[in-house]
């Protein structure tokens, strides 16, 4: 059996009537410690209450989904702390990147988030770690983009379409997610 082609349309063209109807604007490299602290602690404090579930529970599916999820909160928070990190790199230097928190941090979610994804794609079937963790990966990015660094995205009228374009990402995500799934137990 092959990867539906459908699913692989439905992710590209979701992904494309999303960026366009959102277009996506206004963004800065750096956001205040004020902006940091509840974000570190919303993605911190989800990564723990979904690991910690995941610790007392079987291999299985829901295991896998959980640690997935934690994993897709630790990559975007990686993701923001790299932005940062690599924005006062471009604006003050190495000397500056190498004192900035933001550097320590996202090589310290970083790994924890390798460490999470590894787990999760043992602890039970693709089929339930990979929609969790694209998926999730990206809203919780969008949502740092938009909480920390000030990115804009369309509202009004708009939020129809983004609509649309994310239930076909959705959806394509779940159809090769079981269809990579299923070739993998065949």
């Amino acid at each position: 059996m092959s990867v539906p082609s459908w699913g692989v349309g439905a992710v590209v063209a979701g992904l494309a009537v999303l960026l366009a109807s959102a277009a996506p604007h206004g963004a800065t490299d750096q956001a205040p410690l004020d902006r940091w602290l509840p974000a570190l602690g919303l993605c911190l404090g989800g990564m723990a209450a979904t690991v910690l579930p995941a610790c007392r529970g079987r291999a299985g599916v829901r295991r896998a989904a959980l640690l997935a999820v934690a994993s897709a909160t630790g990559n975007a928070l990686t993701a923001a702390l790299l932005k940062s990190a690599s924005g006062t790199f471009a604006d003050h230097g190495f000397v500056a990147f190498l004192r900035a928190w933001q550097t320590y941090g996202f090589a310290l979610t970083g790994v924890a988030a390798v460490l999470l994804l590894e787990n999760a794609l043992q602890a039970g079937p693709l089929a339930a770690a990979q929609p969790a963790l694209t998926i999730g990966d990206a809203v919780i990015s969008l949502a740092l983009g938009i909480a920390l660094f000030h990115e804009h995205v369309r509202t009004g009228w708009w939020l129809v379409p983004e609509a649309c374009g994310a239930v076909l990402i959705v959806t394509g995500v779940l159809v090769l997610s079981r269809a990579v799934q299923h070739i993998t137990d065949t």
